[in-house]
């Protein structure tokens, strides 16, 4: 019988399965196998077509429905010298998105009139206002950015305005669909357009790669960098064409003239006066720049992130750049304190009840601008969908926040008729609703996830590329596996299992001791492993590890260093930190034969195991 999970330490892990039968080379690694087979490529073939895929990448902008209407309407305002809005969102994806058509449309010199709501005030989706303020501003044109598939009453009201709509979207339709001029968006039933899975900021760059080949110009290789910002952010799939966008958009970030990111990369630490730079990774936008890029459109206005985007001003850029750079700090502590509460509210219902499948928290610190941040870190945690509720006079704002087994979108789609407004996809979406009527939301909410779990256990899983020996990472494995990048949404960074491995020093690290650095070894083989946030669990005189973990890279004075990444960990054979003398003391009738009969190792060398 084989062994398909066991339980970790705070996690359940999930184990490869046995090598199946496979053509690809031989040359390859072992361990380069296991990796590639979980992921379904088992044939030279399907190797090749992950590296090099044999269909010409971007695909055509044209075979994407509603392409040619938009184009078209678009030709027409650059020749009649029309303005053009461009209504985008306040988050990464929508501001990128926004940046992307307005310079492809200043390229042929149309004025493009940038409009990003505030998430405070006006929250998603084009809105009445929104139009009122670009038509009076001149535009005769509005083209949507990560939104717009669903506003039918908008697009009617911009064109008795005089307006023409163009919506690029990435979202479900509901229903029907506006009376737009055009719509592009590759989810609409009957497209034919081979990849479902771009984000807001990627239609954009396809709108807009459609007009220079309309135009019969090469379209502005700097637009990937935009895109690849925020396919990033976005977490879609990086797939197929999300990876060439991605890929390509990583390599002009590594070299960008915009003098915007080159200031936010300085006080992201990502470039360091002196210091030859490591690669930009999805990682570093993850971690380092994504975040500060979204604090305006959480604490303050995205017109802010669109400025610093698409200034030509060094002055201008390292002004706002320092402004972003202090919203996120802000924002991070507004985040910890929304987050502590939220954590508070679930232990203190766990004091009465048990924990349901679906969480729903709500609290004067919990705003609009850290909402959606508190969803996502109790999802992570708790591996349960999970709404965080701000509540402003008679009506609650929730952003959502799930994890790959459940659909939160469907879920809300259950509540539409509690709703003022909803909206989002599978892992992530909100709401409006009165707060009246929240707790039969909440109640609705929570049956729907209600035995979701066929095992009943939510722990979260980590799904295990290949279980290794510390011999197989050396040579040129860990460059293989960065042949892989870039990693994100189906595909991610490589995920092993090690057992038995020996420690051999430990520190708790961080300002308050909550990460471990841990130095492991096996057989001739040692290595560095880092855990952050696990120190709590660490036992004293834990003596051998069995843990999950992915390789990282670490520069430090342009010196690459490679270390273990630890995700979950566990004594070895629940080892227990006891000798030999106190173990055995009582039954000293025992040979250690006898205990190795019970399946205990007792060899001299070696720790013991129960």
């Amino acid at each position: 019988m084989i062994e398909n999970s066991v339980d970790g330490g705070a996690k359940r892990w999930e184990l490869p399965q046995p090598i199946s039968d496979h053509s690809l080379s031989l040359d390859l690694q072992p361990a380069a196998i296991k990796v590639l087979l979980r992921r379904g490529i088992d044939t030279p073939e399907k190797l090749k077509n992950f590296f090099d895929p044999p269909h010409r990448l971007p695909y055509d902008p044209m075979r994407l429905e509603g392409m040619e209407a938009a184009l078209k309407r678009l030709y027409q305002a650059i020749d009649q010298h029309e303005a053009v809005g461009v209504f985008g969102d306040f988050d990464v994806d929508g501001v990128t998105g926004t940046a992307i058509i307005a310079e492809g449309l200043e390229a042929f010199d149309v004025k493009a009139l940038p409009y990003i709501p505030r998430r405070s005030g006006e929250g998603h989706g084009l809105s009445t206002d929104a139009i009122d303020q670009l038509v009076a501003e001149g535009a005769s044109v509005i083209v949507t950015v990560d939104c717009g598939v669903t506003s039918f009453e908008e697009v009617a009201y911009a064109k008795k305005r005089g307006a023409d709509v163009i919506i690029t979207d990435h979202h479900l339709p509901y229903g029907n669909i506006p009376d737009a001029v055009a719509i592009i968006d590759p989810k609409l039933p009957g497209g034919t357009y081979p990849f479902e899975s771009l984000c807001g900021a990627g239609l954009a760059f396809k709108l807009i790669q459609g007009l220079y080949q309309y135009c019969g110009q090469p379209w502005d290789n700097s637009l990937l960098e935009l895109a690849a910002l925020g396919t990033i952010a976005d977490l879609v799939p990086l797939v197929d064409e999300n990876r060439f966008l991605v890929r390509e958009g990583l390599k002009a970030l590594a070299n960008t003239k915009r003098p915007g990111l080159q200031s936010l990369f300085r006080r992201a630490g990502v470039i360091r006066p002196g210091v030859e730079p490591g690669p930009i990774t999805t990682e570093t936008i993850s971690f380092q720049v994504g975040p500060r890029l979204n604090s305006p459109g959480r604490l303050g206005h995205a017109l802010d992130s669109y400025l610093l985007l698409t200034t030509k001003s060094s002055d201008e850029a390292d002004s706002v750049a320092e402004k972003l750079e202090e919203l996120n700090q802000k924002r991070r502590g507004m985040s910890e304190e929304a987050i502590t509460f939220a954590f508070q509210q679930i232990q203190d219902r766990l004091a009465s009840a048990d924990m349901p499948s679906f969480l729903m928290v709500q609290g004067p610190s919990i705003t609009r601008g850290v909402a959606g941040l508190v969803a996502g870190r109790l999802a992570e945690t708790y591996h349960r969908p999970a709404v965080a509720v701000c509540v402003e006079d008679e009506y609650a704002v929730g952003s959502g926040r799930s994890i790959p087994e459940f659909d939160i979108f469907k879920a809300f789609s259950g509540c539409e008729d509690l709703f003022v407004r909803f909206g989002g996809h599978s892992q992530a979406a909100g709401f409006t609703v009165e707060v009246a009527k929240l707790p039969v939301v909440e109640e609705r909410l929570v049956a729907s996830a209600t035995g979701f779990a066929p095992s009943g256990d939510l722990r979260p899983m980590l799904t295990i590329d290949a279980e290794v020996e510390f011999v197989e990472l050396g040579g040129e494995f860990p460059k293989w596996v960065s042949t892989l990048e870039p990693f994100g949404a189906a595909n991610p960074q490589p995920m092993f299992l090690t057992r038995r491995a020996q420690v051999l020093e430990v520190r708790r690290i961080g300002k308050s001791g909550q990460h471990l650095n841990i130095r492991l070894g096996q057989g001739d083989h040692q290595w560095t492993a880092l855990a952050f946030n696990q120190a709590d669990r660490w036992i004293d005189g834990t003596q051998a590890i069995d843990f999950v973990y992915t390789l990282i890279k670490d520069y430090w004075q342009g010196v690459e260093r490679l270390n273990l990444k630890v995700l979950d960990y566990r004594a070895s054979g629940n080892y227990l930190s006891l000798n030999r003398a106190q173990l055995f003391m009582p039954c000293e009738s025992f040979s250690w034969k006898t205990w190795a009969g019970f399946g205990v190792d007792c060899r001299p060398a070696s720790p013991i195991w129960l």
